[in-house]
């Protein structure tokens, strides 16, 4: 499996250029949930019995909303939202979407307009990926087992482009199609940091798939460090205010 860091890095690299990445900042944070999490309850595999197989029979949990002993919340993608001004090229390095135990992984990430993303099929039965685009074409794609990686590229932002699978309804994944590298996304911990920001004041949004938006005004310093932290408490999808810089 590629390392997401490392193409993270690898895209900024491409994105910015070494010159302006050694007087660049970051931008670092933390996405939280306050609160009992809410249970994950196990996935019904029944429509294809190769999926059961992979796991062994073990069950599987839900993955909307992860949350560690610590309040650290997982797959929340964070953006600026006034970026610094310039053009980004598309980076070389592609991004990978794997369909993994009959599950997408990763189930948050972001990619460049006009970067190639790679849909891979690790498992030994088929797969259909449907993206669910608006702003650029959907695609609807069976993928056999053993087959080489679908590549697809994506001509206009969009946020949030959910991907399914029609043979197993219990997969979903959201790639959001951007302008600008300056974007993460939180880890188990709900730790997350955004590279390559010069000294200035950004408004910084959070997504979440279940909990919805969170918004902060934050503050990069001289010294080529911010950051910033934004907690979740409900499950109901609304926007709400709920980020503080630190």
């Amino acid at each position: 499996m590629v390392n997401r860091n490392r193409v993270l890095a690898v895209a900024m690299g491409c994105a910015l250029g070494a010159a302006n990445l050694a007087s660049a900042g970051i931008l670092g944070g933390t996405a939280r949930f306050e609160g009992p999490p809410p249970p994950r309850r196990p996935l019904q595999m029944d429509a294809d019995p190769k999926c059961a197989e992979i796991h062994g029979g073990k069950p599987v949990l839900s993955e909307e909303v992860l949350v560690d002993a610590a309040g650290g919340l997982a797959n929340v993608f964070v953006h600026v939202e006034n970026p610094p001004a310039g053009t980004h090229a598309a980076p070389t390095e592609p991004v990978r979407l794997e369909q993994h135990g009959c599950l997408y992984t990763p189930r948050v990430q972001g990619i460049l307009v006009d970067q190639t993303l790679e849909i891979v099929n690790d498992d030994d039965t088929l797969h259909n990926v449907r993206a669910l685009a608006e702003n650029n074409r959907p695609f609807n794609l069976g993928q056999p087992a053993a087959t080489a990686p679908r590549v697809k590229t994506f001509k206009i932002a969009e946020p949030a482009l959910k991907f399914k699978c029609d043979v197993h309804p219990w997969m979903a994944a959201y790639l959001f199609v951007m302008e600008h590298p300056y974007f993460g996304v939180s880890a188990a911990d709900g730790s997350f940091s955004i590279p390559g920001l010069a000294a200035g004041a950004y408004s910084v949004v959070a997504w979440h798939e279940k909990l919805g938006e969170r918004k902060a005004q934050v503050t990069v310093g001289a010294d080529g460090t911010g950051a910033v932290s934004f907690t979740f408490t409900s499950l109901d999808g609304a926007a709400t205010p709920g980020g503080h810089s630190q």
